[in-house]
């Protein structure tokens, strides 16, 4: 009998090596369609919204269950059913924000908003980041925009020229923010003032040195496995989830197994229950073959 009854997994970093390749590795993707087909339910949980999951994982026919936006959302693979959905209100959203370009000042501070399945990101996020894949070719390293990657492979990405004019015409609430900024002394500051904002509460993520993610308080990837589980009619204790990221790091605080890639950082594998070689070493597929004879 399997040792697990559910399987969830990040993508970036845990299961595309390369965000330039967003597809599985052949072996990660027979041992999971191995596990699938042993009985196991299988998860991706992202923090990408569903229309941003990328061609190759939404043509596999051997995933069931979608934990997007950090948790956010979760909904049935193939039907599109959602079974939760936990976004900020309007109004927090909009004064989180302007919070945040308070304690900003005019630092640098560039934002993505996460609704509706889709992702849209303010032209000056896209700018930069198509300069900084310019700079990194031009010496010769991996050249990569992750939105002309995105919009290249169809994924639901819209462009915005300001993210507070974008929310004044979503019909509901915004599943998921993300902010970067040009230094950790401007985040701290940013993050400083979201504590401490008047709206609903909200749970932050640091997914890099001068990035957070954000969603209202409690949603994370920890929870929406267990919301699922208790969907599934499933014992938490029989998941196991893999991560290597800050918006990984609820999966700890749930009752899954978490198991943190090589790559992860060491915050994640401090917290970890395990550990599993990193993405590039087919990580998820060598700790499932050893754990569960596939």
């Amino acid at each position: 009998m399997p040792n697990f009854d559910i399987i969830a997994f990040d993508l970036d970093g845990t299961i595309y090596a390369s965000p330039v390749h967003p597809v599985m590795s052949p072996r990660v993707e027979a041992t999971l369609r191995a596990a699938h087909d042993a009985g196991i339910v299988t998860a991706v949980a992202s923090g990408r919204p569903t229309g941003v999951l990328g061609s190759h994982v939404k043509n596999l026919d051997f995933i069931d269950w979608h934990i997007t936006v950090n948790g956010a959302m979760v909904s049935d693979a193939r039907t599109g059913d959602i079974i939760s959905e936990r976004p900020i209100p309007k109004d927090s959203a909009i004064a989180a924000i302007e919070a945040v370009k308070q304690a900003c000042g005019d630092a640098y501070n560039g934002w993505n908003l996460f609704a509706c399945g889709a992702a849209h990101f303010e032209r000056i996020v896209i700018e930069r980041s198509r300069q900084a894949a310019e700079r990194a070719a031009a010496l010769g390293r991996e050249s990569f925009s992750f939105v002309d990657s995105a919009l290249a492979d169809g994924s639901d990405i819209r462009i915005m020229d300001s993210i507070l004019d974008a929310i004044d015409v979503l019909p509901g609430g915004i599943d998921k923010l993300s902010v970067r900024f040009d230094s950790k002394d401007i985040l701290d500051q940013a993050c400083t003032a979201l504590n401490t904002y008047e709206g609903a509460p909200l749970e932050i993520a640091h997914v890099g040195p001068k990035e957070v993610e954000i969603t209202l308080a409690g949603v994370g990837k920890g929870s929406a496995l267990a919301q699922l589980c208790e969907h599934l009619d499933i014992d938490e204790r029989r998941s196991v989830a893999f991560g290597d990221s800050g918006n990984d790091v609820t999966f700890a605080q749930s009752a899954c197994t978490f198991v943190a890639m090589g790559n992860a950082t060491p915050e994640v594998k401090e917290i970890a229950d395990d550990i599993a070689p990193s993405v590039k070493e087919d990580g998820v597929a060598v700790w499932l073959e050893q754990h569960l004879g596939l």
